[in-house]
């Protein structure tokens, strides 16, 4: 063979080696499409399985809604920005006597802060506990938990049985200022738990199931509900602490801005009622119409999806 010719040979040679009946490169679609289910992994009886979850978990499905022809797929929740969609970093929450830090951040990354903290203020440190995300000093307890939403916590200071407010408010400046740290303790990961915002459908009734119990769920709801239930379409009117009750005045969606049709103004706002309900260490919410009327499952799905976005 000539000389001129090996060259064109060899590239001949491997652009036909990178060819396949299906193509030049190798798709893997189908092994997909016809991967069979494995068995989940089983952990030996000494390990403790709180420190163990799936590295990509799946929720489980929490309702028996099924999609109709017509259904129309809500809208998904914009991307958080920076500023984590204009929230506060911190914010106090209270409950009763209960006082404790809401914080726009996951659990892990909170740690690292409340390990600065502690170090910083020469506090005298007893015990260190991440998988708890307990501190003990000699001052009290500092404790990290996870928040209602993913992206948040709940952090408390205790003396006893006592609040130290003291020490919350020193966090609350403390963590304000160090809002643009991004460290996050591995040793921390296990504080954080998803999924404990859950719009569920039930035999054709609503409800938003909260992994928080009712105090915590009602100081959470009223503060989001007063921030973000505001504008024509949405309004908290009233509160009822003793029967665990919001009154808001709702426009459905397809009622806004004339309707479907664009013609003429806004419909007329519905009274609803948002009552929660205690459920062992979770919180219930379902919606239902204050003027008496029936309240369709459209509507109080529509009215729940609203507030559970504003927890998420």
């Amino acid at each position: 063979m000539s000389q001129r010719f090996v060259p064109l040979a060899l590239l001949t040679a491997l652009a036909v080696a990178g060819c396949s009946s299906d193509g030049y490169y190798y798709d893997r679609n189908s092994e997909y499409a016809d991967a069979s289910i494995a068995p989940p992994l089983e952990l030996p009886d000494t390990i403790n399985r709180g420190d163990y979850q799936d590295s990509m978990p799946v929720p489980q499905a929490s309702s028996d809604f099924l999609a109709s022809d017509d259904f129309e797929a809500p809208r998904p929740q914009p991307l958080a920005t920076s500023e984590q969609g204009g929230r506060e970093f911190v914010a106090m929450r209270q409950s009763g006597d209960a006082r404790w830090l809401a914080v726009n951040a996951a659990p892990a990354a909170v740690w690292t802060r409340l390990q600065s903290f502690v170090r910083d203020q020469g506090l005298d440190v007893q015990s260190i506990d991440a998988g708890k995300g307990e501190i003990t000093t000699a001052q009290g307890i500092i404790s990290v938990s996870q928040g209602l939403r993913a992206d948040a916590s709940e952090v408390r200071c205790q003396q006893g049985d006592d609040v130290a407010g003291s020490c919350l408010n020193a966090l609350s400046g403390y963590l304000a200022a160090s809002s643009a740290d991004s460290g996050v303790s591995l040793a921390a990961q296990s504080l954080s738990r998803d999924d404990r915002v859950r719009l569920e459908g039930r035999d054709g009734t609503w409800q938003v199931d909260l992994a928080l119990d009712i105090e915590r769920s009602w100081a959470e709801l009223l503060y989001q509900l007063q921030k973000n239930f505001n504008t024509d379409y949405q309004t908290l009117t009233d509160q009822d602490r003793s029967r665990g009750e919001f009154m808001v005045d709702y426009i459905p969606r397809e009622e806004r801005d004339g309707g479907w049709l664009g013609i003429g103004g806004d419909g007329d706002p519905v009274p609803m009622i948002l009552k929660l309900r205690a459920e062992n260490d979770h919180t219930l919410v379902t919606a239902t119409r204050a003027d008496g009327e029936e309240t369709t499952p459209a509507l109080a799905r529509e009215l729940l999806d609203a507030v559970a976005s504003t927890l998420r």
